[in-house]
């Protein structure tokens, strides 16, 4: 199926959960919020969370400075 993280479009399989999308793309978790379809989506919701035909994700990192 076909997806899209931040701006690049990327075929995945078909039953995919964002916590193995995030291992398979060897992404680190680590101040990471994500967003599926413009809503922002529970870290303790990855491992679970099953992504659909064309969902857009988007990837945060979060930074602490001032």
């Amino acid at each position: 199926m076909q997806i899209t993280l931040n701006t690049t479009e990327l075929t995945v399989a078909e039953s995919i959960t964002v916590q193995q999308l995030l291992n398979a793309q060897d992404i680190s978790e680590v101040g990471l919020a994500i967003a599926i379809n413009n809503t922002v989506l529970a870290k303790r919701l990855w491992p679970a969370h099953q992504l659909q035909q064309n969902d857009a994700l988007q990837l945060f990192q979060l930074v602490t400075g001032g």
